[in-house]
Order: C-alpha cells, then structure tokens, then sequence
C-alpha cells in the first residue's frame, strides 16, 4: 500500500467506530482530564470560604455561583470529578476481577460448584442492590473506603454470573475439546482460551457499572455515608443545596447536570463498545 492511501484507510476505520463510542469516549476523556488535573480548570479551592459572596448568583467571578459557605461551585464541581471519577473506577475494578476469575472457574466445573454459586446469586439479586449496600455501609461506618468494602462484598456475583453463563458456552465448542485432548491443564484451558472469548459481556457490564458506581456515590454522598464534607462531591454538593433549591438553585443543579453527563458517558461508551466488539466476531 502506497504511504498516500494509509492515512486514508486510517480514516475509513475512524468512520466505522459507532457513534455512541465516540460520544461516550469523547465525553469520558474530558471527565479524565478533569479529573486529574481539575486544578487547571478550576479558578478557586473548592473549599475555600468568602464570606462577601455568600450565595452569589452565576456570574463571571463565579460562573456557577457560590454556595451557602461562599464556596465557588464551579470549582468544587470540577474537583468532584476526581472524587467521583474515582469511586467509578475503585468501586467497580474490585469486583469485576474477582466476578470475572470466580465465575470462569465456576463455568468451567459446573456440576455442584455451580448449583452452589447459582444459591448465593440466587441470595444476593433477591435484595435491591442500593439496601444491602447501604446496610453494610451503616454497619462499617460511612466513608469511601466502606463504600468500596459494600460494593465488592456484592458486586461481583453479578460480573461472576456472566461470566460463568459464557464460559459454560465456550467450553462446549470445539476449540476447548481441542485443547483437552491435547492434555492442556484445566487453569490453561479456562484462562488462556475460553476466557479471552467469554469476557466481552462483562467489559461491557463494567462500563455501566461505572456509571452505576458513580449515582450510587453521590447517592451515599447525599445520605451522609459515602465521602465527607467539606470534600467536593456531587452528591454532597446536592445535599448542601437541598434547602436553598427556590432561592440558590444552582448550588444543586450544576453538580447533578455533571453526575448526568458523566453518567451518560459512560453508557455511550459501554454501548458502542458492545456495538464495536459484536461487528468484529
């Protein structure tokens, strides 16, 4: 191929990538960006007071007002993001490596091991995920690190049961017969070859999850259980506002145009990943 007619091809493969996937990327590495530089971005410390300009209105010394403390909300909005972009990354590892290793091993053997595995699922979907993490966090104490503990106590089973129903698929094919009459281990087996072909649904789960994660934060975050005043979170920005909504609307509104935003990134991106990944099989 000529070196002129590469960067076209390169073209022709950006102009396949869905829609959704570049929206969704688009709006999660800004969120990154954000996220680890908010300083750059911002034009005061988020928790620093003036008391001259106590609920000011938007405006340009403050473009998103100021709270009841006289803290600028622009620029804790924009320092949650390192908050909450953290908790959608922290929350959600923990339990999709150990839902993804539990669950191939769980499909794999079959038999026993997944009646057992089947009864715990079975225990853990029949209670509305935001309870049980929400009991467990009262019972350890409020806080991220908690918050962390509560969802990986429960996550996982749900990333191990997508897993477990691929990996029971896979092993049926041909390639996996292959490998055990060529007396590969069951550990090569199950990660080296079924694996790879049974994680796609969970990589996709996972970026929904993220976005879960982060409603879910700012859910603890509004309760009191989950990051801490005076941090910048969205969740605590909107319970700051709570009781000022008729005269200081934006003390709420801005954090939770972010929390939706984000979260709808992180869905784009998810979707046009499955899209991506189901056009390349």
């Amino acid at each position: 191929m000529s070196p002129a007619a590469q960067p076209r091809r390169r073209r022709i493969r950006v102009a396949r990538l869905p829609l959704t996937f570049v929206l969704g990327g688009l709006i999660l590495g800004i969120s990154l960006i954000l996220a680890v530089f908010p300083s750059i971005f911002a034009p005061y410390d988020p928790i620093a007071m003036d008391y001259n300009a106590i609920l000011a209105p938007p405006s340009l010394s403050h473009f998103f007002g100021t709270d009841s403390f006289g803290r600028d909300v622009f620029a804790r909005v924009i320092h949650a993001y390192t908050v909450d972009m953290q908790i959608a990354i922290f929350a959600t590892t923990g339990p999709l490596i150990v839902g993804v290793i539990v669950g191939a091993l769980v499909g794999y053997a079959g038999g026993l091991t997944e009646t057992l595995f089947g009864r715990v699922v079975d225990a853990v979907i029949s209670f509305p995920f935001l309870v049980l993490v929400i009991a467990i966090v009262a019972v350890l104490g409020p806080g991220l690190t908690n918050m962390y503990i509560a969802v990986g106590v429960i996550d996982w089973v749900f990333y191990g049961r997508l897993v477990a129903g691929e990996v029971k698929v896979q092993k049926r094919l041909d390639y996996a017969d292959a490998g055990r009459a060529m007396g590969y281990t069951p550990a090569r087996i199950i990660f080296r070859h079924l694996l790879p072909n049974a994680i796609t649904p969970a990589i996709v789960y996972w970026m929904t999850d993220m976005a879960l994660a982060i409603l879910l934060g700012s859910s603890l975050g509004y309760l009191g259980l989950g990051a801490q005043p005076p941090a910048a979170e969205w969740g605590v920005q909107i319970a700051d506002g709570k009781n000022f909504m008729s005269t200081a609307w934006w003390i709420s509104v801005f954090p939770g145009v972010a929390i939706v935003v984000t979260g709808l990134g992180f869905s784009l991106f998810g979707d046009g990943l499955a899209e991506l990944l189901r056009t390349k099989r």
